[in-house]
């Protein structure tokens, strides 16, 4: 094992890969608030009078599987690792649609990460969120809560997002719900992470219309972003407009404010508020926009993967170069020097590169894209000798 300087004399036609050692900086996570509560047969669903932005895809079906295909490849491109879903219960209609939608979900994300019996590098990871469903006002049974969970999509797949080795559930806070931070605990899984905007939550919901006390945020290590927030079509609900057509720059501060937190280590969760929230308004899933100024239906998302892409090249992800020559020299980029502690890690052989055409070589010598997955030095090899075509050796 080597420590890179400034440049490296390969002795061999083989192939290295350069990667952070763990515990240099903690991996950082980006995640999405995702609503499969969409079905145009109810006529509240997409309503217009309270939904004036319209996706691309249409007034769809959460359930539908080439939606939800579609939704998560798009989350994929924008280089995320987990989804935060909302689930309603599984007591009336309503309920029961969007169980079956999340159960849509992970099942389609566990079929396209194992397609041609191949795993995917960058499958994304899933959180359960429970939303206060009972609107009677009655308590809640979390026994059942936990135990519908645990069997219907813990146990069934593999998608399910993790902390501390257990699986991770979050409550949406509300009185009834979640007494204001008060909830019983399952030893099944973490503990559960409230998400709002009080100062109940250790997960922040959105911070531009909210009673939170920043003086104490980051509350988890976490802050979200969110682009704009209007409910002035809504009914019933407190008329709170922010940045309707999306000129006062508040998401490029959002995602500054964020990068700051983050570069001083108070952070290492960052939630995107939110992929489809449309009666809110603060969804960046590509749509037809009511009132922004700019008309293009990718401008969120296009502006939200600049910035993930910036924070991840920023936090030097790995990145790694070829020789085919026995005595060429390879020089490290400036960005990539001694001051990193990256490390050279031999994944390959001559018999490997053999095998390759001359088109992947040149492919091989680029930077490697950023992913979130190669935060961690195991995950970075693995992931990588992947990318090269299977030629590597597992450590």
């Amino acid at each position: 094992m080597a420590i890179f300087l400034c440049l490296i004399v390969v002795v061999a036609a083989v192939i290295f890969v350069i990667s952070r050692p763990s515990g240099s900086k903690p991996p950082l996570k980006i995640g999405i608030f995702y609503y499969v509560w969409y079905n145009p047969a109810w006529e509240f669903s997409w309503n217009t009078l309270k939904i004036v932005d319209q996706p691309v895809l249409g007034f769809y079906n959460s359930s539908d599987p080439e939606i939800i295909r579609h939704h998560l490849l798009s989350m994929t491109g924008l280089c995320i690792d987990f989804a935060v879903i909302s689930w309603l219960g599984n007591y009336d209609d309503y309920g029961r649609f969007t169980d079956n939608a999340a159960k849509q979900v992970f099942k389609i994300e566990d079929e396209m990460t194992f397609e041609n019996g191949e795993e995917s590098m960058s499958k994304l990871k899933f959180i359960i969120m429970v939303e206060p469903f009972n609107k009677s006002g009655s308590s809640y049974n979390y026994e059942e809560i936990y135990e519908h969970i645990y069997s219907e999509f813990v146990e069934p797949y593999p998608s399910i997002y993790y902390n501390d080795s257990k699986p991770l559930i979050c409550f949406f806070n509300n009185e009834n719900l979640t007494d204001n931070g008060n909830i019983p605990l399952d030893a099944r899984f973490s503990k559960p992470v409230l998400v709002g905007s009080s100062d109940s939550v250790q997960w922040i919901y959105t911070d531009l219309n909210s009673s939170i006390d920043f003086s104490r945020v980051p509350y988890a290590n976490e802050t979200s972003v969110t682009p704009r927030f209007d409910t002035s079509h809504i009914q019933g609900r407190p008329v709170s407009i922010i940045d309707p057509d999306l000129t006062q720059g508040i998401y490029d501060r959002e995602w500054e404010n964020a990068t700051h937190l983050l570069e001083n280590g108070k952070i290492n969760t960052i939630l995107i508020t939110s992929w489809n929230e449309f009666p809110e308004r603060t969804a960046i899933e590509p749509h037809y926009d009511a009132t922004a100024t700019n008309k293009d239906p990718g401008y969120l998302y296009n502006k939200t993967k600049d910035h993930i892409n910036q924070i991840r090249q920023a936090r030097a992800c790995a990145h790694f170069t070829v020789s085919v020559d026995p005595m060429r020299v390879v020089t490290v980029p400036n960005t990539v020097n001694g001051k990193t502690g990256l490390i050279c890690r031999f994944i390959g052989t001559p018999k490997d590169l053999e095998l390759l055409g001359i088109a992947e070589l040149l492919d091989m010598s680029k930077v490697f894209p950023c992913n979130s997955h190669l935060e961690t030095q195991s995950e970075s090899v693995k992931s990588c000798a992947k990318n090269l075509g299977g030629a590597a050796v597992q450590r």
